[in-house]
C-alpha cells in the first residue's frame, strides 16, 4: 500500500496532467486492459493495443511446453517494454528465464527488463536487452552480423 504524500496542489495537478499525457502518447488503446490467451492472462497497464498484441506473439513464440507453464504476462506501459511474468506453481524449470527473454527479443526486438515470479524462484530479474545495442551483433560495416549469440 502506498501512503499519501503531502505535496502542493500545483505539483499534484502537474503530475496528474503528465500522467494523462504519457498515457495518451503510449499508443492506440484496446477496449480492455487484459484477457486470457492460450491459458495465459495478458495485461497492459494502460490497455495499449500494441502491447497486448505483442504479448500474444510472445506466447506464440515460446515452445508450447514452456508457454503452458505461464500464468500471466503483463507489460508496464509507463516503463515501456518492461514485463512481469508469473509462472504457475510447481511449473518452474531452469530454462524458463531464457525461454521468456528469447521470445520477447524475437517478437518485440528487446526489452527494458523482465521480472519473473513464481513459487521457485521467488522473483528473478532479467536485465534489459536490446540486441541492436551490442557491437558483437554487428560486423565491421555496421550491418547485422550472422554470428551466433553468446550462450548463456
Amino acid at each position: 500500500m502506498v501512503d499519501d504524500i503531502e505535496m502542493p496542489s500545483e505539483l499534484s495537478e502537474a503530475l496528474r496532467l503528465q500522467n494523462e499525457i504519457d498515457r495518451a502518447e503510449a499508443g492506440q488503446k484496446a477496449p480492455v486492459s487484459g484477457f486470457t490467451y492460450k491459458g495465459v492472462r495478458l495485461k497492459s497497464r494502460w490497455a495499449v493495443l500494441r502491447e497486448l498484441e505483442d504479448m500474444k506473439r510472445i506466447v506464440d513464440a515460446m515452445p508450447e511446453l514452456m508457454s503452458r507453464r505461464l500464468e500471466t504476462i503483463s507489460c508496464d506501459s509507463k516503463a515501456g517494454a518492461t514485463y512481469t511474468v508469473t509462472v504457475k506453481d510447481r511449473l518452474w524449470v531452469p530454462d524458463m528465464k531464457w525461454a521468456v527473454s528469447d521470445a520477447i527479443v524475437d517478437t518485440v526486438g528487446g526489452h527494458n527488463g523482465i521480472y519473473i515470479d513464481g513459487d521457485t524462484p521467488a522473483g528473478m530479474e532479467v536485465d534489459p536487452y536490446w540486441p541492436d545495442d551490442y557491437a558483437r551483433d554487428r560486423d565491421s560495416t555496421g550491418e547485422k552480423s550472422a554470428k551466433t549469440p553468446i550462450s548463456r
